[in-house]
This record gives C-alpha cells, sequence and structure tokens, in this order.
C-alpha cells in the first residue's frame, strides 16, 4: 500500500481528540478516589483497584484486540470504543457497591484499549513518514493531556459528587463518538491475505524482537506513572494537608507537565538523539526522582518538585515508545497489532503500579513505594538500551 499523498493533520487532531477522551476516564478516578473511599469505606489498598482495574483487559489482551481492530478496522472500532466508554462510565453512576463500580471499571477498560489502538493505528494511515513522529508525539500527549483536564473537575466534586462526574463523561464520550463517526475519514488500509489469522497475526508481531522491547519497557514507566498520578492527590492532602481541591489541581499540573516530554520526543529524534538513548535517560531521572519523592527526609515542596520532574521527563517515552510502532512492526499490516502489544505493556504496568505501591504504602508508609518503584524503572533503563541492538525500518 503507498503512503497518503499528505499528512491528513485535521483527522490527526480528531483521533488524538479520541485519545484525551478515552484518558479522562483513567484522570477522573484519582481526583474522585477520597469521596469514593468515604463513600464505601474503603482503605487504600481496596481502592487502588479502582485506579488499577481500568487496565485489567488491555493487560491481558492487548495483543489480541490489536488483532481484532486489523482486521475489522480501526476507522469502524473507533466511535465503537467511545461507545463502550460511554456507556461503562453511565453504569459506573449506578453501581451500588465496590465491585459494580470495579466491574464497570473493567468494562470501561475494553473501550479505552479500542480507542488507544485504533487512533494511533489510523493516525499511521493517515500521516506521512516525515509527519509521523511529529504526530506520535502529539499522540503520546493525550493520556496527561486528558488525565489533567479531567483532574481540574476537582473543585466541583463537593457539588455534583463522583457519580456525577462519571455521568458527564458519559455524555461527553457518547457525543464524541458520534462526531468521530461523522467527521473521520476513511484511508486506505493494507490488504489482507488469505493466509492472516488472528493467532499468526500475534505470533509473527511477538517473534519480532522490536515490538516485544517496546512494550517491555512501556511496563516499569506506566506502573510509576499510574501509581504516581493516581495517589498524588491522596499524598497531598495527608502530606501537605491541601483541600481536595487544590489537590486534585496540583496533580493536574503534575499531568500536564508531562506533555511537556511528549512533544520533545519529537524534536529529540530529529536532533539526532537515537530512540533507545532518549528512553534510557528519561528511566534513568524518574528512577532519581522516584527516590528522591519517598525517602523520608524529602520537605513536601521539593518532593512536589520532583514530582513534576518525574512527569516532564517520563513524557518522553510514550512518544518514543509508540512511535516506533511503524518502524518496528514486522509488517505495516500489523501495526496495530503491534500496538496492541506496546499497549498491553502500558496496561500491565497499569494494573500492577497502584496495586503494589497500594499494598507496600498502606502496610510500610509512603517511603515503602521507592522500595517497588526505583528497581523497575532502572530494569526500563536496560531495557532500553537493549532496544539499541534492534534492526528497524527507516
Amino acid at each position: 500500500m503507498t503512503e497518503p499523498a499528505r499528512t491528513d493533520w485535521p483527522a490527526v487532531f480528531l483521533a488524538v481528540g479520541a485519545g484525551v477522551a478515552a484518558a479522562f476516564q483513567v484522570g477522573k478516578a484519582p481526583i474522585a478516589l477520597p469521596f469514593i473511599r468515604a463513600e464505601m469505606g474503603l482503605d487504600l489498598a481496596a481502592a487502588s483497584w479502582v485506579l488499577s482495574v481500568l487496565a485489567l483487559l488491555g493487560a491481558t489482551a492487548g495483543g489480541a484486540m490489536g488483532s481484532v481492530v486489523t482486521r475489522l478496522g480501526a476507522r469502524r472500532l473507533l466511535p465503537v470504543g467511545l461507545g463502550l466508554l460511554a456507556i461503562a462510565s453511565l453504569l459506573g453512576s449506578l453501581s451500588p457497591d465496590l465491585a459494580g463500580l470495579l466491574a464497570s471499571r473493567a468494562l470501561e477498560g475494553a473501550g479505552f484499549m479500542l480507542v488507544v489502538i485504533s487512533a494511533p493505528a489510523l493516525i499511521t494511515l493517515l500521516t506521512r513518514p516525515d509527519g509521523r513522529q511529529m504526530a506520535f508525539g502529539l499522540w503520546g500527549s493525550f493520556m496527561p493531556f486528558g488525565v489533567a483536564v479531567s483532574m481540574m473537575a476537582a473543585p466541583g466534586l463537593p457539588l455534583i459528587g463522583w457519580r456525577g462526574l462519571w455521568q458527564a463523561m458519559a455524555v461527553l464520550l457518547a457525543v464524541y463518538a458520534m462526531v468521530i463517526q461523522w467527521r473521520m475519514p476513511r484511508p486506505n488500509v493494507p490488504a489482507a491475505t488469505a493466509s492472516d489469522h488472528v493467532l499468526r497475526d500475534i505470533a509473527t508481531t511477538v517473534k519480532t524482537p522490536g515490538p516485544l522491547l517496546l512494550a517491555a519497557a512501556f511496563i516499569p514507566y506506566s506502573a510509576a506513572y499510574a501509581a504516581l498520578t493516581g495517589f498524588l492527590p491522596t499524598l497531598l492532602i495527608e502530606r501537605m494537608g491541601v483541600s481536595p481541591g487544590v489537590a486534585g489541581m496540583m496533580a493536574a499540573a503534575v499531568a500536564g507537565s508531562n506533555i511537556i516530554g511528549n512533544l520533545a520526543s519529537g524534536p529529540a529524534l530529529r536532533f539526532g538523539l537515537t530512540r533507545p538513548t532518549i528512553m534510557a535517560a528519561a528511566s534513568a531521572v524518574i528512577a532519581a526522582t522516584c527516590l528522591g519523592i519517598f525517602l523520608p527526609g524529602t520537605p513536601a515542596p521539593l518532593a512536589y518538585g520532583l514530582f513534576l520532574v518525574f512527569a516532564a521527563t517520563g513524557g518522553l517515552l510514550p512518544g518514543c515508545i509508540l512511535g516506533g510502532a511503524s518502524i518496528y512492526a514486522p509488517e505495516r499490516r500489523l501495526v496495530p497489532v503491534t500496538l496492541g502489544l506496546l499497549m498491553q505493556g502500558s496496561n500491565l504496568g497499569q494494573l500492577l503500579g497502584p496495586v503494589v505501591v497500594g499494598a507496600a504504602v498502606a502496610a510500610w508508609g509512603w517511603p515503602a513505594a521507592s522500595l517497588v518503584l526505583v528497581p523497575a524503572t532502572l530494569i526500563g533503563v536496560g531495557l532500553a538500551l537493549a532496544l539499541r541492538r534492534i534492526p528497524h525500518k527507516s
């Protein structure tokens, strides 16, 4: 299949907007967690599942969902994913207990995965090589931007409650699904062959070392990001004594600073830095900040500053990893499967990070978080350096 005649930037922004709308469902949970805990009487370990269960399906079936997107089409499944998110958010607002809320969050996870595989697959089809890395730098910002914007709803939570926030999100998602259905162009897609099969697609992708290393490198970053941003409002309330509304805005600033790194990944690559070098350096800075944040003697203002450094530097990783899908995929037709595998790594990190850190903090206090996060992010340095030996398309 030939490349498009030009990069369709309006369609790229429309796809990024779909990711932002999906990321709202990630960001709404941290600011609502204190209210959910108060209503349902949950400790931190139990409440951490409200953050993590969204990633359950993606952590176990990301590659398979990528193959489904390959077969049914990213353009067809993107509005379906947004619609599923809307239904799940509405059901969550009606949940009488933690079990019902977790079930709705798991359903949100299915819609989330359809969106975050379909949207970048469309971006690959709608861009030319000279604009693709910049487009994926923009795509890499969907998570922090969506999380930051949704966290800005924190001051309104005492008025509408967490259930009102869930319902507002359902309306927004439903509207955006209709916008995608009406306005997203239908790009040409690589033709399938008679030998194509779901399991064969997955096996071909998994046997290719580049996608595997990229997916593995996503795990420690996503674990650290999900744990730190997920528990940040609670940490700010407990360590700095701020109100829930102020904590939400401070957490939004941290999430927003992640966009700096996302947008910088494209220029850094064009400047001549290699993808593995950027990933390794960013992972090393993340490890250092995770150590400093949770040291018992770190003053609260300095810890918050380290949160900002962590987020800004860490933002380089999603742009580099997701932008690598099109050059490390075994075939261009298998870019959605590669993206699914990458998101499987991301979701595995999002699933494990809050749960493991939440259990460690509940047992031994906040300093125990660094015992989990620092070794994990140092493993990310090694994985990034290993990527240097893997051949790829230019």
